[in-house]
């Protein structure tokens, strides 16, 4: 089947580091992927912008087709709204032949959904949309400061989601949120979870081994990764800090936090929250205890999580949650955030903990209950959670069920 993804703000190819780059894209670029491997062709449409090619192959049968959209150099997700009818336009100029031979559109994100819709319309194709992360919730812990602009995402999401044939929901947090915030029927609701490269994450040697190879030198390590946004909750995590660094004195161990600080050329909105996070930590008395990064390399990164004690995923809200499934892919236990996607991943006390990040004494408390486990029961709870990541989160699991979306609204067509 011929499968066209629509993702003008993701780029399956986009780099960590690189604006608004982060899981969405890959999970595009890896279930584009699979689906390639299972023999299918998957066409993915972004925005072009900066020196990026046109076109990449970046799976046989699966490529990245960049299209002209509004002003040249980024542009934020959220200022797309104008811009979309110009690039579904260039969609259907550019690509209208092999459009007439596709199954099925997938839009991505709302501005996907956007842009996907028009073109199933043009064309008459089913359309599946998934939102990756929902306007409505958004807003509920981040008004409207003038930059998200609720007031053209919440109603294009409404839209798309009406006229869509499906709609896949990460996780069971979000399909009730489709159903109770945007009046969905769940009937036409399905439930597949984002995945991982299960053998990439695949822990080798010790904990201690691993602290050694990245030059952890403290006994214990928490680890949290993810673009610089206010969002992922990097400030809670820091002000749960020094209750986790006094408790681990009194018992007279050390501990280090890994923390991202964005990439080596930020954007001026990333410069001025690395600032206030660093400011912050300084105030709080536990600089000494965190280790900043921009970008790891993907073994670096691979390494890291399995050399972590705990891996903490601090979101005020996260739609799924793949940095998690990555975690647990390396063996290492959790505590994510009770807020999204999270509370479908981890089994509460047995491969994690879900905790609120704005309640800092819980986040503490939790944390402190993975560090202060015996080794035995710390390695119980990863051994779970790598054979969680297993049976679940392996693309070609995740894939299957995607393409059997497919089949379903196309045999619906037909």
């Amino acid at each position: 089947m011929r499968i066209g993804f629509f993702c003008p703000h993701s780029d399956p190819l986009a780099k960590l580091g690189e604006p608004d780059a982060g899981g969405q894209c890959v999970y595009e670029a890896k279930v584009a992927t699979a689906l390639a491997a299972q023999n299918h062709e998957v066409a993915c449409y972004t925005r072009h912008f900066g020196d990026k090619s046109i076109q990449e192959t970046f799976a046989e049968g699966a490529d990245v087709y960049r299209l002209p959209m509004g002003p040249d150099g980024f542009l934020r997700k959220e200022d797309m709204g104008p811009h979309l009818a110009e690039f579904s336009r260039h969609v259907c100029t550019e690509h209208g032949s092999w459009l007439e031979t596709a199954g099925v559109l997938h839009g991505h994100y709302w501005d996907g959904g956007v842009a996907a819709l028009a073109i199933s319309l043009a064309y008459g194709l089913p359309l599946v949309f998934t939102s990756h992360s929902l306007g409505a919730l958004k807003q509920d812990s981040l008004p409207d400061n003038g930059l998200y602009h609720y007031d053209v995402r919440i109603p294009a999401e409404r839209r798309v989601m009406a006229a869509a044939d499906r709609i896949i929901a990460l996780s069971s947090v979000e399909k009730q949120a489709l159903t109770e915030r945007y009046g969905v029927n769940p009937e036409k609701i399905r439930i597949v979870p984002g995945g991982v490269e299960v053998e990439q994450f695949n822990p080798q040697g010790s904990k201690s081994d691993n602290k050694a190879a990245i030059g952890m030198d403290a006994d214990f390590m928490v680890f949290t990764i993810g673009r610089l946004d206010a969002r992922k909750g990097f400030i809670e995590l820091i002000d749960c800090m020094p209750a986790v660094v006094r408790a681990m004195d009194e018992r007279g161990h050390s501990v280090c936090f890994m923390l991202p600080c964005g990439p080596e050329t930020p954007s001026e909105e990333e410069r001025e929250l690395r600032r206030h996070l660093q400011e912050h930590a300084e105030t709080l008395g536990v600089s000494r205890h965190i280790r900043w990064f921009h970008r790891l390399p993907d073994q670096q990164m691979h390494q890291t999580y399995a050399a972590a004690d705990v891996f903490i995923c601090p979101s005020l809200y996260e739609p799924f949650g793949l940095v998690l499934v990555e975690a647990m892919a390396a063996g290492t236990p959790v505590v994510a955030t009770c807020h999204g996607g999270p509370m479908d991943i981890v089994s509460d006390g047995e491969d994690g903990y879900l905790v609120d990040p704005l309640n800092t004494e819980q986040m503490a408390s939790r944390i402190l209950d993975v560090l202060n486990a015996s080794n035995e029961v710390r390695a119980a709870m990863g051994e779970k959670a790598l054979a969680k990541a297993r049976r679940r989160y392996a693309w070609p699991a995740v894939a299957r069920q995607i393409a059997a979306v497919y089949e379903e609204v196309a045999g619906a067509r037909s």
